[in-house]
């Protein structure tokens, strides 16, 4: 996609807290934002995009664009270097089956140029060097363009954002119909965010996404009005779910985890939830057996809490992430190290009364430890790491933002560590 000119006033496509966000089409099907699965690949995604422009039906005429080549991996974006004239439009991830695209007897150039155009050996090469929004607007390109594209391994890892006011068309009648995901199942997306929506319309996109009783892995929901009996009846009917994300949703209840969470949810993470305190946490540990990653940020769970994990869970959890869970002191880092004693990721950041002594409590217990994130907590010293770099020597990352007491004494601590590859010490005022 190319940088403004000819009047235009912003690219096609815009990043928007490290999604990336695809226009919406006339009829509404396929609106949906993109984003990849960890923060560096976020803003990979939301990076100019390498491709200035896309054929339309428009430019079937022209003739003067170069042969694609693999000889430079943005060669395709060489065939479509020509700016869309005024009124052309991008659409969204589904593209309707009615639109007009050019065919391969439409494409500029002589017949051998159109052939290497539409060769799927080379466009199954070349269409790599893209990101996920170039993807999405080089699959409108033309029908061979888009059956190359709409293949699964090309999406593996990417994760659909729709937001409630994205999943219906507004039919003459002022009636909802709710939008077809057919294009989604075509790329076999296995995880989705939906944003904002309720019980219904949970209920609605289980019913039309065609992989969505097997085939989805991963759930996440945000600022969602979602139920005990929604929550329920989405993960009794998405028998695939094993990742399952719950963010600001603010309905749901200790209750509702009780009745709804299977054994079969493997990584479960729950944030800014005002409804979770110990009694949530006591469901995850006897529902959840098989649990090998726990993100919580919950500002009422307490010690008590971190005293209910399981023997089994002891062994297959492998990472913990507690994050502004300002209740627990040094006593919850006590049931936690003997309950979660094979913990490779820790992070208690925004934890503000762990202590030195909580510390010290990690650094002898935790010794398979690879990453701890210690961000945000006020009372750690230059003793917390001295534990840290005699007993955590298989530590690779560290993170201790905004760990105020912190000095260089303390650093030259970690000069032994001979595994650690990430500090974090952004705002250490003294060091």
């Amino acid at each position: 996609m190319s940088s403004p000119r000819n009047g235009d006033t912003k690219p096609p496509c815009l990043p928007r807290n490290g999604l990336v966000k695809i226009p919406t089409q006339p009829n509404g099907l396929g609106s949906a934002s993109i984003t990849k699965g960890t923060p560096a690949m976020k803003n990979r995604l939301c990076q100019p995009s390498s491709v200035p422009a896309i054929l339309s039906p428009a430019l079937a005429h022209r003739s003067d664009l170069p042969i694609p080549s693999l000889a430079s991996p943005l060669s395709l974006a060489a065939l479509a270097s020509v700016s869309s004239p005024p009124g052309a439009s991008l659409v969204g991830l589904n593209a309707s089956e009615g639109s007009e695209q050019p065919s391969p007897e439409r494409l500029p150039g002589s017949p051998s140029e159109r052939q290497l155009a539409v060769d799927e050996k080379i466009l199954n090469r070349l269409f790599w060097y893209f990101s996920a929004c170039e993807k999405c607007v080089l699959a409108q390109g033309c029908k061979a363009w888009r059956r190359v594209l709409y293949q699964p391994k090309f999406w593996v890892g990417l994760t659909p954002v729709l937001h409630t006011k994205e999943l219906y068309n507004i039919l003459p009648g002022g009636e909802k119909e709710f939008v077809s995901l057919q294009g989604f199942a075509v790329r076999g997306f296995d995880g989705f965010c939906l944003v904002g929506v309720s019980d219904l319309d949970i209920c609605e996109f289980i019913d039309n996404y065609p992989l969505s009783k097997k085939g989805v892995k991963s759930m996440s929901l945000k600022r969602s009005t979602i139920t005990d009996a929604g929550l329920e009846v989405m993960l009794e009917q998405m028998q695939g779910v094993v990742r399952l994300e719950l963010s600001g949703c603010n309905d749901f209840t200790e209750a509702g985890l009780w009745s709804s969470l299977n054994a079969r949810i493997t990584a479960l993470s729950v944030s800014d939830c005002i409804n979770v305190a110990d009694d949530a946490i006591a469901a995850i540990s006897q529902l959840l057996p098989n649990l090998t990653e726990l993100n919580l940020q919950a500002y009422h769970v307490t010690d008590t809490a971190l005293a209910y994990f399981t023997a089994k869970q002891g062994y297959t959890t492998h990472t913990l992430r507690l994050n502004s869970c300002w209740e627990i002191t040094n006593h919850g880092v006590v049931n936690m190290v003997h309950s979660l004693p094979n913990l490779s990721v820790l992070s208690l950041s925004g934890c503000s009364k762990v202590t030195d002594d909580g510390v010290e409590l990690v650094a002898e217990n935790l010794r398979k430890l690879r990453s701890l994130d210690l961000s945000w907590c006020p009372r750690i010293t230059d003793m917390a790491l001295e534990y840290i770099a005699c007993d955590l020597h298989k530590l690779e990352e560290l993170v201790l933002d905004r760990c105020v007491r912190i000095t260089d004494t303390g650093l030259s601590y970690l000069s032994t560590m001979s595994s650690l590859r990430s500090l974090y010490l952004r705002w250490c005022c003294q060091v």
